[in-house]
């Protein structure tokens, strides 16, 4: 049986356009982080997106009483591979993997992507490490710092840590911009783009965000705009892939994600 042809013709699918993007990061019940943020702002762009939990949660784990866990290892793996099995992912232009529940799973999700890559050959991979941030350092088990660094950055086209991120995938201290930029420059990947967002120190009163390219370095500034809200750079990465499936080049869609982080903040409840 071909499975890819029985995945066309079936008729069982109420949306049948191909896929443009598979999201791999959290899954929150209630929450608008991980695959919930990244979906909505990729779907609204028009783009059809397959999301892959790494963990399921019923909300943020800074409330009380919040339940779920990672997926076991043998569903997430079949999910993954299911996906290329039914000639799903045929069409398929970016995989976006955030937070992972665990270190394993990017070992997972790279010979996962190795795979798609042999059918798919123009598929790129975007990782956003989800670790940590200056503000409140490191949120996951040190060792999945050390595996987005092992298994996904070698396979990655692009990447979007940010400033505390870049520091533990980098292993370097990073107290001026010069040791910004030069960390950024290092780790970019060959041929692809690094951006490391929040740049600049915390204190400060813009957010800068550094473009790494194969040309150099540039920094986009956006106002600093206070909240306590999660999820701005699940919007920012996935705004990012959604203006570069747009056919925009690096530059504009790291100026387009600033912004619409910035007006996300601005729109949100005050509460």
């Amino acid at each position: 049986m071909n499975n890819e042809v029985s995945v066309r013709t079936s008729g069982w699918e109420m949306d049948s356009r191909p896929v443009d993007i598979v999201v791999i990061s959290s899954q929150l019940a209630y929450g608008a982080v991980g695959n919930t943020a990244s979906a909505r702002v990729l779907t609204e762009a028009g783009y059809r997106c397959v999301q892959v939990p790494t963990v399921i949660l019923s909300a943020l784990p800074h409330y009380p009483g919040v339940h779920g866990g990672p997926l076991p290892d043998d569903w997430f793996a079949g999910i993954l591979d299911d996906l290329i099995g039914l000639g799903a992912l045929a069409e398929v232009r970016y995989v976006l993997v955030g937070f992972l529940a665990h270190s394993g799973q990017a070992a997972v999700i790279a010979e996962w992507f190795a795979a798609l890559r042999t059918k798919v050959p123009g598929v790129r991979l975007v990782v956003d490490p989800a670790m940590g941030d200056d503000d409140v350092g490191l949120y996951t088990d040190p060792a999945v710092a050390a595996s987005y660094a092992r298994h996904l950055v070698p396979l990655a086209t692009g990447l979007t840590p940010n400033r505390f991120e870049l520091a533990m995938l980098s292993g370097r201290e990073l107290v001026a911009a010069d040791d910004v930029a030069a960390a950024a420059a290092a780790l970019r990947p060959d041929g692809g783009w690094l951006i490391v967002t929040s740049a600049d120190p915390t204190g400060t009163a813009v957010i800068s965000n550094l473009v790494a390219t194969e040309e150099g370095t540039r920094t986009v500034r956006n106002e600093r705009l206070r909240t306590g809200a999660k999820g701005a750079g699940d919007i920012y990465a996935a705004t990012v892939v959604a203006r570069l499936l747009a056919g925009a080049d690096i530059s504009v869609a790291a100026d387009d994600a600033g912004r619409a982080v910035a007006d996300t903040i601005r729109e949100a409840p005050r509460v």
